[in-house]
This record gives structure tokens, C-alpha cells and sequence, in this order.
């Protein structure tokens, strides 16, 4: 009995455990994103209207390939 009961309770403080490293793993990535918004923000005010569109467009091919990868690993 007292195995059983030792069992179950380690089984759900593991569990416990493993949804808070996964939250605070969400929260780290929230962080680093809302960073490397700023300073795409940042850098992008400080550029021309044609920097800008060129940052812009530059971005969009980057995404477009990155997509095409994920596609191709899939198929």
C-alpha cells in the first residue's frame, strides 16, 4: 500500500514539475520574441523608405524559403 501511494504521489509531483518547466519555457520564448520584435521594430525606423522595402521583401524570401523547406521535408 505504501508503495502504491509513494508511486502515485512521485508520479504527479513529477508532473507538476514538467508543466511548470513548460510554461517557464513559454515565457522565455515570449521574451526572446518580443526582443527580436523591438529590434527588428528599431531597426527598421532608423532605415529609408527603399531600406525599408528592400528589409521588407528580403524578410518575405526568407519566410517563403523557410516554408518550402518545411514542404519539402514533409513530402
Amino acid at each position: 500500500m505504501q508503495r502504491k501511494i509513494r508511486a502515485t504521489r512521485e508520479s504527479e509531483i513529477s508532473k507538476l514539475k514538467k508543466v511548470d518547466e513548460d510554461e517557464k519555457a513559454e515565457e522565455r520564448k515570449a521574451e526572446v520574441d518580443k526582443k527580436k520584435k523591438e529590434t527588428r521594430d528599431s531597426r527598421l525606423k532608423g532605415m529609408s523608405g527603399e531600406e525599408q522595402r528592400k528589409f521588407l521583401e528580403r524578410e518575405r524570401e526568407k519566410g517563403n524559403r523557410k516554408q518550402e523547406r518545411k514542404m519539402s521535408r514533409k513530402a
